[in-house]
């Protein structure tokens, strides 16, 4: 039978047990900021010591998948952020992602929420919406409320984005550096801000009954920009103005877009300085008969550039848009081609080279050429062979199945399938 532990262990046991509460305050917030608001609260109960610390945490998570019922939720928030009072905070992250809850059916009481840790110059703000079974429901926001000299990173999911709330955002949060917005019904046409680092713009699926019609051209003037991603965009024509300051640029643009290769031409004439680029372009581009007088009317050096990233479309004409691209980057080190095969005539029969004399060129820092196509497509094979009669001294080139692809991926529901056997890049 075991002795029962002295009076004194005992003692050093308790001690031991709860060293963690003789942690100083800020410590103990860093550890609090990595749990749920619900949990967050909860520690009050822990001792004496924890009874109010909940209420002067600088980060708060509240996640209202844990709510079943929508009164409890606006109870829950409203009582927390009453008893923090104008307490600072870091961050604010207000996510009904996967959730019975949607923030648009009480979209005046999320305004007052998101006026309040304005006021408590909160520094990353996160407001997570969802949609319903496919529909496009999103939250309005109040634009007056965001008025802060402390706002540095805005993220946004199934928020309504037009004119007046951009503007306002723009204009009267001077610190904001970083902008993220995913699922969100954009109605603004100019994205204009001298301050803002890194614009981030995609959707995870396009809505379901979205009218496209409604969608105008979108502008970004942003002159202090180092990073633009579009994962992809509701918008008729995209438009880039004063952003030489981009360092790194992702951009993907597709159906429902109608694109054509001056407004390629466009987009690749604003990235002079660009050092990292990515552009994954719809393959039934139109304007193919403009394509060399448009190329000319590019003449931009990318002397920055050293990881290129290019779709399909840049294999019209015998590759001439790819060939433009390889001559006009002195110092590309990495090229990496993503290529489909669903949509015919995606892009012109490739040609042998000899059908056309063309001068070989250099590409003395050309490390490695990446092609990521289907199994079996028919037009690698004659892509490499012009690769090779083109570059002098060619880089090593590594040819890599599609990750995940299925034959009708992205393929639009009215498409004729029988036509896909003939394929195409």
């Amino acid at each position: 039978m075991m002795d029962k532990p002295s009076s004194k262990s005992s003692k050093a046991m308790a001690f031991l047990g709860d060293r963690i509460s003789s942690l100083p305050d800020e410590l103990l917030h860093h550890v609090m900021s990595f749990l749920p608001a619900m949990d967050t609260v909860r520690t009050c109960v822990l001792s004496t010591r924890w009874r109010h610390l909940w209420a002067t945490v600088r980060c708060i998570n509240i996640d209202a998948k844990g709510f079943a019922i929508e009164r409890k939720f606006i109870d829950f928030v409203t009582t927390l952020l009453r008893h923090r009072g104008c307490t600072p905070l870091e961050s604010f992250w207000l996510s009904a992602d996967e959730s019975a809850i949607f923030l648009n059916k009480f979209q005046n009481t999320v305004n007052m929420w998101i006026g309040h840790v304005l006021r408590c110059k909160v520094q990353a703000l996160s407001i997570i919406n969802h949609d319903d079974n496919g529909w496009p429901i999103t939250l309005k926001l109040n634009p007056h409320p965001f008025t802060s000299l402390y706002l540095k990173r805005l993220h946004l999911c199934y928020v309504d984005i037009n004119s007046l709330f951009l503007t306002k955002l723009l204009t009267d949060c001077p610190a904001l550096e970083d902008l993220e917005m995913i699922n969100c019904e954009i109605l603004a046409t100019e994205f204009s801000s001298a301050t803002l680092k890194n614009l981030s713009i995609d959707y995870d699926e396009f809505p379901e009954f979205t009218t496209y019609e409604e969608f105008r051209d979108i502008v970004i003037n942003m002159p202090s920009l180092v990073s633009l991603r579009i994962g992809s965009l509701l918008c008729p024509k995209l438009i880039l103005v004063e952003v030489q300051s981009l360092v790194t640029a992702s951009i993907s643009l597709g159906y429902p877009q109608r694109f054509t290769f001056a407004d390629a031409c466009d987009i690749l004439g604003s990235l002079p300085n660009v050092k990292n680029l990515e552009l994954l372009f719809p393959q039934d581009v139109e304007g193919k008969y403009s394509l060399r007088s448009d190329m000319q009317l590019c003449q931009t050096v990318f002397t920055n550039l050293t990881t290129l990233s290019l779709s399909g479309w840049c294999l019209y004409d015998d590759c001439k848009v790819l060939l433009y691209m390889l001559k006009r980057s002195p110092n590309l080190e990495t090229l990496t081609l993503k290529l489909k095969n669903w949509f015919p005539g995606g892009a012109a029969e490739l040609k042998s080279p000899c059908d056309e004399t063309t001068e070989p060129f250099h590409c003395v820092k050309l490390k490695k050429i990446v092609i990521i196509c289907p199994k079996r497509n028919k037009r690698v094979g004659m892509l490499v062979t012009i690769l090779f009669a083109n570059i002098i001294s060619p880089p090593e080139i590594n040819i890599k199945p599609l990750p995940g692809y299925s034959l009708y991926e992205g393929c639009p529901p009215w498409y004729d399938f029988p036509h896909l056997l003939n394929g195409g890049i």
